[in-house]
């Protein structure tokens, strides 16, 4: 009898599931495209390896800008110097006599992605600072891990009196992160980088683990492998499970995916990665810190530059400001700061969100009112290693 009674129990289960399989792929509550696993785009994989992108993969720093390229999109032009700078030109290591000599590095917002040449806030400004000289090693995508990578290897080279440090309020996701794809799947950056863990208060390096692009379309290598140290990556999220030909499990599969990623998504109520207990938050103010302390150490003067977002803005407007506490330990560090988010929010009153970005960076107002801010503050931060303005 208590044979029976289990073989009924298992075979309305059974029943269950089947019905349930058959009503998930009836309805299609999600998308097929949504559902895990996920694909990456491969094929921009084999353009990176064909030298067909403005980006190129770089042993070091994971990726950095094609040397020598240029590259015409919806109206802008992007111009890259031999020295993989945003420039029309090549620059002599050292600066001509008389020349104030500026370095910036930053991710796109640093790179003046979606704007012209001439429309950049890093040209802008040196168009303000009479004798000054403004290279612009922004690179897209780049977390401050990566920013700060490059200025020891490629920037401090080219010498000058002072760093910017371009601050993007959301480049805090970027330094628990090893694979782009595992933040945005379908991002264009199909690509892996180097990033810190901390031991103690200490910063320890993991190297960038890829040494062939071809591992990149490997997807079981990427996962078992650059799966490991990042706060994004989710089990499966581009291999398929032994159990992945039942939609039910696939879809059981992406609600666990979605749930893991909320305590690293930000809303319109907040950013969780700004909690200051927190390892992203931990990492991006040493990193910070780190990069203040190696620019002084060579004898210029450093400068922190935050750059809002869109919602950074609409959230200011209100009053809130989630990277408060990284400001302040900033200032408290003695780490010379200008953040942006007045300056912009004027223009904003002014003209509208939509005047200030072209689509998710700077249009070319927006970039004129960063570089009116740092012409106004820079002479005085900077005067202990520049001199004054000529």
């Amino acid at each position: 009898m208590r044979s029976a009674r289990w073989i009924v129990a298992a075979s309305s289960v059974a029943l269950s599931l089947v019905l349930a399989e058959l009503l998930v792929r009836v309805v299609a509550p999600v998308s097929e495209s949504r559902l895990l696993p996920f694909t990456y785009n491969d094929e921009r994989v084999h353009q990176i390896i064909r030298g067909d992108t403005y980006l190129t993969y770089d042993a070091d720093l994971g990726w950095n800008l094609t040397p020598s390229r240029t590259r015409r999109s919806e109206g802008n032009v992007y111009r890259i110097n031999s020295q993989s700078i945003r420039a029309d030109h090549d620059y002599q290591l050292d600066e001509a006599p008389g020349v104030q000599r500026i370095t910036a590095f930053g991710d796109s917002f640093t790179h003046c992605s979606e704007s012209t040449q001439q429309d950049c806030w890093t040209v802008l400004l040196e168009d303000a600072l009479p004798r000054a000289e403004v290279l612009n090693f922004g690179v897209p995508g780049y977390g401050p891990d990566q920013a700060l990578l490059r200025y020891g290897r490629d920037g401090q080279k080219f010498g000058g009196c002072a760093v910017i440090i371009g601050y993007f309020v959301g480049d805090i996701e970027r330094v628990v992160n090893r694979f782009r794809p595992f933040i945005h799947p379908d991002d264009s950056v199909v690509l892996s980088k180097p990033r810190y863990v901390l031991n103690g208060s200490d910063l320890v390096l993991m190297p960038n683990p890829v040494t062939d692009l071809d591992q990149l379309l490997d997807v079981h290598w990427v996962e078992s492998t650059l799966g490991q140290h990042d706060s994004w990556y989710f089990p499966n999220t581009f291999t398929a499970g032994p159990l992945d030909s039942s939609h039910l499990v696939r879809l059981g599969r992406t609600a666990a995916y979605t749930w893991h990623r909320q305590p690293l998504l930000r809303t319109e109520r907040g950013f969780p990665l700004y909690d200051q207990q927190g390892e992203a938050y931990q990492l991006t103010q040493r990193i910070l810190l780190k990069f203040v302390d190696d620019v002084r150490a060579n004898g210029a003067t450093p400068v922190v530059v935050v750059m809002p977002g869109m919602l950074d803005l609409a959230q200011n407007a209100t009053g809130v400001k989630t990277y408060a506490p990284l400001l302040e330990l900033l200032s408290e560090a003695g780490a010379p700061v200008v953040d942006v988010t007045s300056e912009l929010l004027v223009e904003v009153e002014r003209h509208g969100l939509d005047d200030v970005f072209e689509d998710t960076h700077y249009s070319r107002l927006g970039n004129a009112a960063v570089a009116q801010k740092l012409a106004e503050t820079l002479p005085r931060l900077t005067q202990p290693t520049c001199g004054p303005a000529r």
